[in-house]
């Protein structure tokens, strides 16, 4: 449940508190606030526009504006999407401004005219799709002319975007907080404040029309079921305020009597549904399970086939909703509705919950019905929703609610006693300072001697033990504030350091790409320890060796692994990948140093021999790429790594080596091991040996963070292929250029699959084969949404380049 922290203000005086310390407070007392966020922070010089004319420019899709934004003269923007208008108030990003991914605006020129600015749509400004209104989906939000705005002023606070917005993560045993007022009622609680729960007043202004419908309701299925009738409703779009509450709360405006009942959902936690009346011309309303055979096209035009232990809501014959999940589309509050039925109902919470998962449905309505809604605001919220609806849409409100059911819940009563309390929690808590807690909860409870009677409320459908009690006054006397009757032991903390953290990350890399890790001996000889270097220092000798071979301390690790490469290659292992992690030693300045170096080895084939692909030797750029990988995934930005030719390392090849430089600073070398080398050693002959060798000490203070991992995504990606025929004098680079500013937003991948120049084809041309991945990370991505994107890409490339698409 997403909680806006201003809509709290309505029910609660938070003026001293802060969302973020609030949010805290809220998780440290059960309910886990998984993020506080403001839809503000990172944007700027976002202002209101007023558009004072505009113009099409003539074969294109732009149009040239003129737009007050409270300056001396309005600006000049050219702007693309197709609902922009003369007379229209508009979200304008000035020249400097911030949109959403940190992107800055700045005027420029777009077909040769100049453009200070840019007129937004919400997803430009960060609005997730899934909340902006259907018909802004594709173009530029326009303020309602409701909306109380001006030329120039921050759109933030009339967009909600200055409020911070609590998200309760909250476990199924607090679904009472998945509602505004449960909400206010639980942070209330928490800082000793009495939310304002106002009393709905409701005038009924037309005829009675209980008598002319016959409804019939299976009492097990929707133990409350009532409706309510309004006529003469005008159906327009809601008012901004109600927009942005709803949007904040992650649910798209409709219109003013479908917003109304998702509104009074957010507000009391009873979901509610709107029909249009023409649906029930029947005169007849009955609540049943569906027969076999019978279908429904959901609001969201899916058909489903209705299964017999799904409650429906029918019109005598048809179903017209699958109850508690979604309403159907033959029932649609549209533009031309008039009358509308409001419905508020209590349904089997199992049933409702099975049918959404048997449905692949599951909607704001079914979590809340299948987690237990509040049996008292079934009443409330259908007067509240008919008072709004009155208020917004001009509807008349017809005389009488009909209560086809309508069972009563009283409230449950829980005995149990301070004492036990105290035993659980391990806590001398007086009785007062419980009646007190139970107060700030809104609970009437009462003290005999030691026993403690408590009326919980239907709002809170989870408490019914005394067990439950416990938890209640434990979490709000304070978790901290319970003494821990642990015993304290002495106790050794282990772990690494952070050098230490960092080096293992070097070899986790390392073994992720397929690196098997070797370890070698620190003492050679004085020859091969300072082999691989590009500078030499002055040399660790041990005062009494075993032999000549083993009588310096390395200054680097390669010595180690070309030994080991030649040992492999003496028992026919062709195909190698070692690496080692270790230190070097020098005696530099007169003293003993020890330096922590990493250095890889490869030889062979890139892959293992197989006859399901040709076989490919490793050279230096596949080399090279296994370390520039190995620099992303240490978060190193590539732009960084730059790479110098040298000739001059020893045991290196003279053309085939490069020192590595990360921002200007020399890290270590990579390259080929010298033809010379594998000439002076039989196993090594015929072998090309390729490595790198990095010093730790100076690359480990660089790191500031590392590669930022994301879940794979949960949607499916839709992948296209395009084939095009262009000049010759067109780079792939402009090609990919026109591809990603035409493909929308939902493009992840674009790769060159093809290239074709010769006989078939005009010698001034060439065919080239593109692979386009689209991917929605948020949602299901169709291929409607897909061939829109290739349609806008194939007339770019038209267009712009003139291609001829194959």
């Amino acid at each position: 449940m997403l909680v806006s922290f201003n809509w709290l203000k309505d029910f609660l005086n938070l003026d001293e508190q802060d969302p973020k310390a609030l949010g805290e407070k809220i998780t440290r007392t059960g309910v886990e606030i998984a993020s506080v966020t403001r839809p503000a922070d990172g944007l700027k010089k976002l202002v209101v526009g007023h558009v004072v004319d505009c113009e099409g420019v003539e074969g294109t899709h732009l149009h040239l504006t003129h737009v007050d934004v409270g300056e001396d003269e309005p600006l000049q923007i050219v702007c693309g999407a197709p609902n922009v208008a003369a007379g229209e108030d508009v979200i304008v990003a000035l020249h400097g401004a911030r949109i959403a991914g940190n992107e800055k605006i700045k005027k420029g020129k777009i077909r040769g005219m100049e453009s200070y600015g840019m007129i937004c749509g919400l997803q430009e400004i960060g609005f997730s799709d899934s909340v902006v209104p259907k018909k802004y989906a594709d173009g530029i939000f326009v303020f309602p002319k409701d909306a109380d705005v001006k030329p120039g002023q921050d759109v933030y606070d009339a967009l909600g975007m200055n409020d911070y917005i609590l998200d309760f993560d909250i476990t199924p045993n607090r679904a009472d907080t998945l509602s505004m007022e449960g909400s206010a009622y639980e942070v209330g609680a928490i800082i000793d404040q009495k939310p304002k729960i106002e009393p709905v007043v409701l005038k009924e202004d037309g005829p009675d029309w209980t008598d002319s419908f016959d409804v019939k309701v299976d009492e097990k299925l929707a133990p409350k079921f009532y409706l309510r009738k309004l006529t003469g409703v005008k159906v327009d779009e809601s008012p901004l305020w109600m927009q942005t509450r709803l949007w904040n709360a992650g649910i798209r405006p409709i219109n003013n009597v479908v917003d109304v009942t998702n509104y009074i959902m957010l507000l009391t936690g009873q979901p509610m549904h709107a029909y249009d009346a023409r649906a029930f011309e029947s005169g007849k309303f009955e609540v049943r399970t569906a027969k076999d055979g019978e279908k429904l096209t959901l609001l969201n035009e899916k058909e489903v086939d209705l299964d017999p232990h799904d409650i429906v809501i029918t019109d005598g014959e048809k179903p017209v909703m699958m109850a508690g999940v979604m309403g159907g589309l033959n029932s649609e509050v549209t533009d031309d509705t008039t009358d509308v039925i409001l419905e508020s109902a209590i349904f089997d919470p199992t049933m409702v919950r099975r049918a959404a998962f048997r449905h692949a449905n599951r909607t704001e309505a079914s979590s809340r019905y299948e987690k237990g809604v509040n049996w008292d605001a079934t009443e409330k919220s259908i007067n509240a929703a008919a008072l709004l609806i009155r208020n917004e849409a001009g509807a008349t409100v017809d005389e009488g609610i009909i209560k086809a059911t309508d069972a009563k819940r009283g409230p449950v009563v829980v005995k149990t006693t301070v004492s036990y309390i105290n035993k659980v929690l391990g806590t001398k808590i007086s009785a007062d300072e419980m009646l007190h807690i139970f107060d700030r909860l809104n609970f009437d409870a009462k003290v005999n001697g030691d026993e403690l009677v408590v009326n919980v409320p239907n709002r809170r459908w989870d408490i019914a033990i005394p067990a439950d009690l416990v938890e209640e006054v434990g979490r709000l006397y304070g978790y901290d504030n319970l003494k821990s009757t642990q015993p304290l032991l002495p106790e050794t903390h282990g772990g690494y350091s952070e050098f230490e953290t960092q080096m293992r990350r070097f070899k986790r890399i390392a073994e992720g790409q397929g690196m098997l890790e070797a370890v070698s001996y620190s003492l050679t000889s004085p020859e091969k320890a300072v082999s691989f270097t590009k500078k030499a220092k002055a040399l660790v000798q041990v005062q009494m060796p075993l032999n000549s071979s083993r009588s310096t301390m390395r200054q680097n690790l390669m010595t180690g692994l070309v030994d080991a490469a030649s040992y492999n290659f003496a028992r026919k292992q062709m195909d190698l990948r070692l690496y080692e992690q270790g230190r070097v030693y020098d005696h530099e300045g007169g003293t003993f140093n020890e330096h922590e170096h990493l250095a890889a080895l490869y030889a062979g084939q890139t892959f293992a021999e197989n006859w399901q692909h040709e076989n490919q030797k490793i050279d230096f750029y596949f080399v090279k790429g296994q370390l520039t990988n190995m620099f992303t995934a240490l978060g190193i930005n590539e732009n960084d790594v730059i790479y110098k030719a040298d000739e001059a390392i020893p045991g290196m090849h003279p053309t085939r080596t490069a020192d590595i430089y990360i921002k200007d600073q020399y890290v270590g070398m990579i390259g080929m091991l010298a033809h010379s080398l594998a000439l002076a050693d039989k196993n090594l002959r015929g072998h090309e040996v390729y490595g790198y060798e990095l010093d730790l000490d100076v690359i480990i203070p660089m790191l500031t963070h590392g590669m930022t991992a994301k879940p794979a995504p949960k949607f499916p990606a839709i992948s296209r292929d395009l084939s095009i025929l262009v000049k010759k004098e067109y780079t792939n680079q402009e090609i990919e250029n026109v591809i990603k500013a035409n493909a929308g937003k939902y493009l992840r991948d674009l790769k060159v699959i093809d290239v074709y120049s010769g006989a078939h084809i005009e010698p001034d041309k060439k065919s080239l084969a593109y692979n386009l991945t689209f991917l929605n990370e948020k949602d299901t991505l169709t291929d409607e949404v897909v061939t829109k994107a290739m349609d806008q890409v194939t007339a770019a490339l038209k267009e712009d380049i003139e291609a001829k698409i194959r």
